[in-house]
């Protein structure tokens, strides 16, 4: 079986983003795509050139071989250990829905690589045996533990009389990406590091199906968006970014943590890192509250003058956000 292989890489300055995916082996010759027998798009959350990024173009000539020809690839954001609900729309090459009919949306699919978890409450279909039971859905094994099963996971569901069908799940991985600059920009990856052993990268290769496990075969006569959505840390950010405070005196330094909808985000593990002037830290990490803030007193002794760096990370992220606290005597 040939499918994309998540290796995601760094784009540059110049927004020049190449072999974000390479299949995991290559053909002799390149085979064109034909038009596929069924069609399925994403219709909710509906893709748009504000909340995803389309990277069909990097697939044209390459691995969109082992798709029909209305592959689409797409990018889009959800927040680590949220609630995901995707729609898709089913119908044939004529555009006739395919109505009342068994579908299947293929999670962590088979050789992407793909390390988050989720529940769902539908039912699945999996080929391997490495799971506690039948809603929980495990990462791709990518073929370093075969004996486990393909790893990817087909949730079940019924299209209605358009042919649309509905597939939730939760996100269980304990830290995702940095948040987004924008979420039609891809994240910064580590240029030429798998996006499974990046640290950076924390994502799922999606696709729907008419078939609960697809073939190249299979997978050749369905035109699908295919969708790489990216679990990000919630964003962090100081209420007060710079402050003057006189040494000798406590300063409390507050963050807040929002989501992708800018809602506050509680109970999430926050941890600190200091550096230039001002005494040692005596915290090392909180959790937000309902609110969405997390707080901490730093100090410096009296007659201290100088520059201190308080430094909160989303605890495993790879980036945080400063606060400055300028001591004065």
């Amino acid at each position: 079986m040939k499918y994309p292989r998540a290796t995601l890489v760094a784009s540059l300055a110049t927004a020049l983003i190449t072999s974000l995916f390479a299949p995991s082996t290559q053909a002799a010759t390149y085979n064109p795509p034909v038009d596929g027998d069924y069609v399925m798009r994403l219709i909710s959350p509906a893709p748009t050139g504000k909340n995803s990024v389309n990277m069909t173009w990097e697939a044209k000539g390459s691995w969109d071989q082992y798709y029909g020809k209305g592959l689409r690839v797409l990018h889009m954001y959800a927040n680590v250990r949220g609630d995901v609900s995707l729609t898709y729309k089913y119908t044939n090459k004529a555009g006739q829905p395919y109505a009342n009919r068994t579908v299947y949306l293929i999670v962590n699919k088979r050789s992407s690589c793909s390390e988050t978890t989720f529940y769902t409450p539908q039912a699945t279909d999996y080929p391997g045996s490495n799971r506690a039971n039948g809603n929980t859905i495990v990462r791709d094994w990518c073929g370093d533990q075969p004996q486990m099963g393909a790893g990817e996971t087909a949730i079940i569901a019924t299209t209605d009389a358009f042919g649309n069908a509905t597939f939730n799940m939760t996100n269980y991985n304990v830290f995702g990406e940095t948040y987004p600059r924008a979420l039609n920009q891809l994240n910064y990856y580590a240029d030429g590091i798998a996006c499974a052993d990046d640290p950076m990268c924390v994502a799922s290769t999606i696709a729907p199906s008419t078939v609960a496990h697809p073939s190249e075969a299979q997978d050749r006569r369905e035109d699908k968006d295919l969708l790489i959505l990216h679990f990000v840390n919630p964003k962090i950010k100081a209420l007060k970014p710079k402050v003057t405070a006189q040494s000798g005196k406590a300063v409390k330094i507050t963050y807040k943590l929002t989501d992708l909808s800018g809602k506050p985000v509680a109970g999430k593990t926050v941890t600190f890192d200091s550096w230039g002037e001002g005494d040692e830290l005596t915290t090392y990490s909180r959790k937000s509250a309902a609110n969405g803030t997390v707080s901490l007193t730093v100090k410096a002794a009296r007659g201290t003058e100088g520059l201190q760096v308080v430094r909160a990370f989303i605890f495993g992220g790879p980036k945080g956000s400063d606060a400055k606290v300028y001591w004065t005597k």
